[in-house]
This record gives C-alpha cells, sequence and structure tokens, in this order.
C-alpha cells in the first residue's frame, strides 16, 4: 500500500443493535484492515444487550473510531446519522453481525483507482454453520458504464443490491438518504447511487462475509407485508430506470417479483390485508399485461393467468403442491 498519510479518508458506516455476540469478530475484521486511513462509524441504534458498551471499549482501544449512541429508530436512521457525520471520501458500510477480509478495503480502493472508477464492488460469502459459500469466486473483472450497471443491478444476481459489498465515493450520496421505517433500504437508494456514476467496476473476489442467521431482520420467518416492501422498491427502481430511458426491460423483473410475492401469500391464512396486497401487486402487475410470454417465459405466463383469471383455483392448485413436496422432503 502507499503511505497512509497519502491515502484518502474511507469512512465506514457500521449501524449496531443487540448484536453482541457477533460484534467482536465484526469490528476486530474492520480495525485489522491492511488499508489503515480509515474512519470507523459506529451508531448504536438503541442497543440493550451490551452492544453499546462494547463499542465504547473499542473506541478506547482505536482512537479511529467514532460512537454515537441514539434511541432506537432502525438501520436506515442509523446508517443516515453515520453519513451525517462521515469525513471520509470515500465510503463503505459493514453491518455489525457479519464480518469481512482483512485486505477488502485495500482491495476495494485499488480496484477502483486502476479503473477511474466511482463504485468498486467484490463478491461476498454467505457464512453458515461453520461454513463459507460464495457463488463468484473466479476472479474475473467487470467494468460497467453507468447505464450497464444500472442494468445488472435490475437484474440483482451478479450485481446485487447491497451497500455492503462495495466501496462509493461519498459524492454520490449528495441529497440522497435511506428511507427509514422500511426493510430492503438497500434497494430503495443502491440504483439512485449507481446512477451518479460514470463508471463501476467489479471484481469476482470474495471479500465480504454475510452471516445466515436466525434472528436476523432479512432471516427471520416469512412475512407478507416485508416482502411487500421488497416489491415497491423493485418497482421504484424499475419506475426510475424507464424515465431515464435507460433499459425498457425491467417491468419483467416487476412481473417476477410480483408473482413470487402472490406465491408466498398462498401459503398463509387469508385475511383482508393479505388479500389487498395481492390486489395492490396485481394492479401493478397489470401495467405491463403487453409484456407477452416470450418476454417473461411461459411458465411464467400461464401463472400470470391463473392468478389473474382464477386466484382461488390457483390458490388451491399451488397450497396443493406445496403440501405435497413438503410431506415428500420430509419422509425422504
Amino acid at each position: 500500500m502507499e503511505n497512509t498519510e497519502t491515502l484518502p479518508l474511507i469512512s465506514i458506516i457500521v449501524p449496531v443493535y443487540n448484536v453482541k455476540n457477533y460484534l467482536e469478530k465484526c469490528l476486530q475484521s474492520i480495525c485489522g484492515q491492511t488499508y489503515k486511513n480509515l474512519e470507523i462509524i459506529l451508531i448504536d441504534d438503541g442497543s440493550s444487550d451490551g452492544s453499546g458498551e462494547l463499542c465504547d471499549l473499542f473506541a478506547q482501544r482505536d482512537g479511529r473510531i467514532r460512537v454515537f449512541h441514539q434511541a432506537n429508530a432502525g438501520q436506515s436512521a442509523a446508517r443516515n446519522r453515520g453519513l451525517a457525520v462521515a469525513q471520509g471520501e470515500f465510503l463503505g458500510f459493514v453491518d455489525s453481525d457479519d464480518w469481512i477480509e482483512s485486505d477488502m478495503y485495500e482491495f476495494l480502493y485499488r480496484l477502483l483507482k486502476e479503473n477511474g472508477a466511482d463504485i468498486s464492488i467484490c463478491s461476498h460469502y454467505r457464512d453458515k454453520g461453520g461454513k463459507s459459500v460464495s457463488k463468484y469466486a473466479s476472479g474475473e473483472r467487470f467494468v460497467f458504464t453507468r447505464d450497464e450497471g444500472m442494468r445488472a443491478l435490475a437484474i440483482d444476481k451478479h450485481v446485487r443490491n447491497y451497500m455492503v459489498d462495495k466501496l462509493f465515493r461519498r459524492s454520490l450520496f449528495a441529497g440522497i438518504v435511506f428511507p427509514v421505517n422500511r426493510v430492503f433500504e438497500d434497494m430503495a437508494i443502491c440504483y439512485r447511487v449507481f446512477y451518479g456514476a460514470e463508471k463501476l467496476v467489479m471484481q469476482d473476489t470474495p471479500k465480504y462475509h454475510y452471516m445466515i442467521r436466525e434472528g436476523s431482520t432479512m432471516q427471520s420467518k416469512y412475512n407478507p407485508w416485508k416482502e411487500y416492501q421488497l416489491f415497491l422498491a423493485v418497482c421504484e427502481q424499475n419506475d426510475f430506470i424507464l424515465a431515464k430511458g435507460i433499459w425498457d426491460r425491467t417491468p419483467v423483473f416487476v412481473i417476477q417479483r410480483g408473482l413470487h410475492l402472490i406465491d408466498h401469500i398462498q401459503l398463509v391464512e387469508r385475511s383482508f390485508a393479505a388479500e389487498d396486497i395481492v390486489n395492490k401487486v396485481l394492479f401493478e402487475i397489470h401495467k405491463y399485461d403487453r409484456f407477452s410470454w416470450r418476454h417473461i417465459g411461459i411458465s411464467c405466463a400461464i401463472k400470470r393467468w391463473m392468478i389473474c383469471n382464477h386466484l382461488f383455483l390457483y390458490r388451491d392448485i399451488y397450497r396443493f403442491f406445496r403440501l405435497m413436496f413438503k410431506s415428500k422432503r420430509h419422509r425422504f
């Protein structure tokens, strides 16, 4: 690495809420980065399990750490507090129950600098049961224009709608904040941040460890309202990309995500709230009836026709096959 004094400051924002059993490993991995010129911003979002005290203890050990304590307001509010106080030229995000490889920010900075990019991206591991698995680990490098990057983000398979596996120029966040009281807040703003970039670069080298744990925000038991928030984020992303004339294929993802959500709703007890979600999703899907099976695939088209024309019959058929599959899986 270059001399620390010549390197730009990277601000790493870490929202913290009741993750004491994971927090020490997370903070050790950040403090131990080979890229030394860091500002580590810890936002204790009203923790009651000792996480806030652990943040203070780490701050006593490492002068690069700044701790802010606040009443519980959610991850978006915590990240917004971090954005408001960050002083770095570049921004990174780490979730407090995850951890990172020791050279992650050195890797991301070099990747960004060598390619003259505004955003650099690495791949990630999914950690569960002591095992780390990565889908993309070839080391292959991809350079995107802004529009190419936004198309990849809309597909959400290779380039994911995550904040945590990326390094951003801070200037990209001008006028942008995370939406409060929403889940899937990453997807709600990631496309807006990407839109401000001229060039993006990704390398399929995993550096971030995403922990799969019981009780986390993203892994808790299925909730139709929560998945509806994801659907709304997909719709907002689609509307933005269409309005900017970047890609006319994004409605396909609205249709696919909406049908997936309706499938899940068939598995919960019927209620006015669930039916209201179905009606709202169908309203959005109907905006794109012009997209035929050639655009969305024949199986998706059949499912759409059944749901739109014979919803109750579809519910009975879907529940029957899901229950049959579940019983067979348990038998073997």
